[in-house]
């Protein structure tokens, strides 16, 4: 079996996260350990002031038609247990990654989301936005099927915004 750990994460800061994955289970002359292979992806980081919006100042971004509150503003999607109890994100039976996203747009009306996995190959995103909600907030689940470096964009009348997340799964499991 193989498996994978987090060794580094480069450049946090700015929004190009490194990450080196080591295969725990590839041979080598003292027992088993791997080569290192590095994935780049780009998340996006909210800006700390986020632009003059009627959105509340939660929705951090985005632009004045639709919006998205924006956590982690690190762009890490941990998904399972995190260090401090809790969880951002749920993993599934079947590896899936679930996580609840709150948008705003300014009327009543469907969000569409979707996303794509930028860094491999992968089914696209599956999005839920649940009807019952009015002008202003939309509550949403997004499951990713894998982890790996997301793209996900949301839609609303002629506007969109999209984001980059990179989707984890934690060290202490689910």
């Amino acid at each position: 079996m193989r498996r994978s750990g987090l060794i580094a994460c480069l450049g946090c800061a700015t929004g190009a996260v490194t990450l080196a994955l080591v295969n725990a289970d590839a041979p080598h002359a003292g027992g088993t350990i791997a080569a290192a292979q590095h994935i780049t992806c780009r998340v996006t980081i909210p800006p700390r002031q986020p632009a003059p919006s009627p959105a509340p100042p939660s929705f951090n971004y985005g632009n004045g038609v639709i919006r998205i509150s924006l956590h982690p503003r690190n762009g890490r999607l941990i998904a399972g247990r995190l260090p401090g109890g809790g969880q951002m994100a749920t993993i599934n039976p079947d590896g899936s990654i679930d996580a609840k996203f709150g948008w705003w747009r300014a009327g009543s009306g469907k969000i569409r989301i979707s996303g794509r996995r930028l860094d491999a190959s992968a089914p696209p995103l599956r999005a839920h936005v649940p009807d019952g909600y009015g002008r202003g907030f939309q509550a949403t689940g997004l499951t990713f099927p894998t982890t790996g470096c997301w793209r996900v964009t949301g839609r609303y009348l002629d506007s969109q915004i999209s984001f980059t997340l990179l989707v984890v799964k934690s060290r202490l499991g689910p």
